[in-house]
């Protein structure tokens, strides 16, 4: 009697500990789907751009200094942001087989560019912030985009493609920008 009790309250147990981790649909698909707005600049002309913006200075305007690592900390903050967003997709329990599916695509899309911006986007920002040339960096972004450019739209256009299937069939209010 005590041995099916205590089997009984363990299961329970492990069950309630196993709960905890599973996210209802709705904060899933924020988690695997939503988080991808960090990475609407990939592989695009305009995120060197925003980085060359950065690290601007006009002489005549003191509040404008910069301290010589503005770009850099723009990517490393998209980088840590990235693989905190690893983090809890791999910690999260997908709620269903649709979920399993679109955490997988969602990992397949964050490990895809977290290295891209340890290397490549890092180089870039540094370029940006040694105030290279404009012609020198946009290079060295075209480079990027024709290196990594097809491969993200395609686990990009995928993953919001199974999201917008995951958001109808479990009802979120979500729009896609149709």
């Amino acid at each position: 009697m005590r041995f099916n009790l205590f089997l009984s309250l363990t299961a329970l147990t492990i069950g309630l500990l196993m709960s905890c981790n599973r996210p209802s649909p709705d904060e899933f698909f924020q988690t695997t789907v939503l988080n991808t707005n960090i990475l609407n600049e990939f592989a695009s002309e305009r995120f060197a751009k925003s980085l060359v913006a950065e690290t601007v200075e006009f002489p005549d305007m003191p509040n404008t200094k910069k301290n010589g690592d503005e770009a850099q900390q723009i990517v490393d903050n998209k980088i840590a942001y990235i693989e905190q967003t690893i983090k809890k997709i791999e910690d999260s329990t997908a709620p269903d087989e649709d979920g399993k599916v679109l955490q997988k695509e969602a990992l397949d899309l964050f490990k895809f560019v977290l290295p891209v911006y340890q290397k490549e986007y890092k180089n870039l920002a540094k370029m940006c912030d040694q105030k290279q040339t404009e012609n020198e960096i946009m290079a060295e972004s075209e480079k990027i985009i024709e290196t990594y450019g097809s491969a993200y739209e395609e686990k990009y256009v995928a993953l919001l493609t199974l999201g917008q299937d995951y958001a109808e069939k479990h009802n979120l209010n979500v729009s896609f920008g149709n």
